[in-house]
């Protein structure tokens, strides 16, 4: 598990890293990116998306033994709060257009990580059902 999770952890942040600065390219941000410490800003978004969707959610979706509603609820917050911290570690400027819409932010956040259960309960529900019919067969 532990394995597993630093690997989840490794690929994240690096894909993240990538992302992000894809993003910049395309909207044509290096010019206003000059500080070399702003660099340090990216490594931590980075991080925040390494921990959050390397670790915490496969842990929680894959390990842990919660309930689903309280399943839902801590990724629903991690999800948001992550995302929040890298828009404002991204862009002070961004968060501040964006922070009188926080809260819908977080509904639309929670809706979606209901909607995402859904279908990935209907998605193991058929896989493990598959299994059991192929284990039958045989």
């Amino acid at each position: 598990m532990i394995k597993d999770l630093k690997n989840n952890f490794l690929q994240v942040s690096f894909l993240g890293m990538i992302w992000i600065v894809f993003l910049i390219t395309i909207f044509n941000l290096h010019e206003e990116i000059v500080p070399f410490l702003y660099i340090w800003n990216l490594i931590g978004i980075s991080i925040l998306m390494g921990i959050v969707f390397g670790i915490a959610y496969p842990y929680l979706w894959n390990y842990s033994t919660f309930k689903v509603t309280t399943k839902i609820i801590i990724s629903t917050f991690l999800n948001f709060f992550c995302g929040i911290e890298s828009v404002y570690l991204f862009s002070p400027k961004v968060f501040e257009f964006v922070k009188p819409y926080l809260f819908l932010i977080l509904l639309i956040t929670l809706i979606g990580h209901i909607i995402g259960f859904y279908f990935f309960s209907k998605y193991e529900n058929k896989k493990i059902a598959d299994s059991l019919n192929k284990a039958l067969k045989n």
